[in-house]
């Protein structure tokens, strides 16, 4: 049995794609895989930060055409690159076991936080990330970044940014136990991540019922529900890459969820932070949102 498969073609995607074709490997021994390498806007666009190129799933869309146009079967993606709502046609049918969600910050110096020198450039392309950054330390220059998470290390190793904050999971998934800069992660209660961040995600066309199955057997249950109850407080949310907004799911042993989210103004004067629990992990997620909601005074 072949599957094909789009993702893009950074080290990093191919990277995630090899792990969650592992995945429907140990559950179908029989599948061979194809991979289909897709170029997107946001791998083109590097001039500008994410939220300025105004394009929405600007890592996604064109993996995603590739499976709608029957090109292939399945598309990969890293779950907080998937905007609220995809595509008519397609569903997320998998999810990997989830890798750390928190937003770390790196650095040469292995800088805490609150051991960043005043006035220090702090790189990223987020708005959520550099709003959050502006609360917690105003003194310091966030400066935007782009690139992959290898362009990004060899910006801080040259000295070009004194820190950035990326994701920590990306970062262990590429350099494992030794990466070439220090991490300190960011408590959620500090920063909170992105719905999605350490998931990874497989799309597949609706009414494909023999890959939509392979992918729901090779999911993990946990990171499953915890990818429901955040997809269900992005849609609540109407959250963009535009949005200061973070959340983070927890699924306990009991198969209850907890949910922490977390707002920012834009310009870092304020924050509002919110939990949410209940047995349903979509009715978890909406509520979430709709409690920061009331929160933040939206």
């Amino acid at each position: 049995m072949e599957i094909r498969v789009a993702t893009r073609g950074s080290r990093l995607s191919l990277l995630q794609t090899e792990l969650l074709l592992n995945a429907i490997k140990a559950v179908e021994p029989s599948a061979e895989f194809k991979v289909v390498v897709v170029k997107t806007t946001g791998d083109v666009v590097q001039d500008k930060p994410l939220y300025a190129i105004g394009v929405k799933g600007i890592f996604e869309k064109e993996v995603n055409l590739a499976v709608l146009k029957g090109e292939a079967d399945i598309a990969v993606h890293s779950l907080k690159d998937l905007p609220s709502e995809l595509s008519e046609g397609l569903v997320l049918a998998g999810f990997s076991k989830r890798d750390p969600p928190y937003d770390a910050l790196v650095s040469r110096e292995g800088y805490g936080i609150w051991d960043l020198p005043k006035g220090a450039v702090v790189g990223t392309s987020s708005v959520r990330r550099a709003a959050f950054l502006k609360r917690l330390r105003p003194d310091v220059e966030v400066r935007t970044m782009r690139g992959n998470v290898d362009t990004r290390v060899a910006k801080i190793l040259r000295g070009e940014y004194a820190a950035a904050v990326m994701a920590e999971a990306g970062l262990v998934r590429l350099y494992g136990g030794s990466p070439p800069v220090k991490l300190v992660r960011l408590r959620p209660e500090l920063l909170p991540p992105p719905p999605g961040q350490g998931i990874i995600a497989a799309v597949a066309r609706e009414g494909e019922g023999w890959i939509i199955d392979i992918l729901r057997r090779a999911s993990d249950p946990k990171a499953t529900a915890e990818a429901r109850a955040e997809r269900a407080f992005l849609r609540e949310s109407g959250a963009g890459c535009h949005t200061a907004i973070g959340g983070l799911a927890t699924a306990r042993p009991d198969g209850s969820i907890e949910f922490l989210a977390g707002y920012a103004s834009i310009d870092g004067s304020r924050a509002v932070f919110v939990k949410a629990y209940g047995e349903d992990p979509e009715e978890v997620g909406r509520r979430a949102s709709r409690e920061l909601g009331r929160a933040a005074g939206r």
